[in-house]
């Protein structure tokens, strides 16, 4: 999953292992992503993206 810093582009969060480069990061698992979601908003990181929409079903 990626997210972005609109604030910080050069974020480094040492507790989740975490650095932003250019204002993105990619992050693999679950917990780091939950984690990030859980940072405070004035530090600009939300996640991008997302699943895809799904396909409506034909008969």
């Amino acid at each position: 999953m990626r997210f972005t810093s609109s604030v910080y582009k050069e974020l480094v969060v040492h507790d989740l292992g975490v650095t932003f480069v250019d204002g993105e990061a990619e992050v693999s698992d679950k917990a780091t992503a939950d984690a990030l979601r859980a940072l405070p908003a004035d530090l600009g990181v939300r996640a991008v993206g997302g699943r895809p929409a799904k396909e409506p079903a034909t008969s």
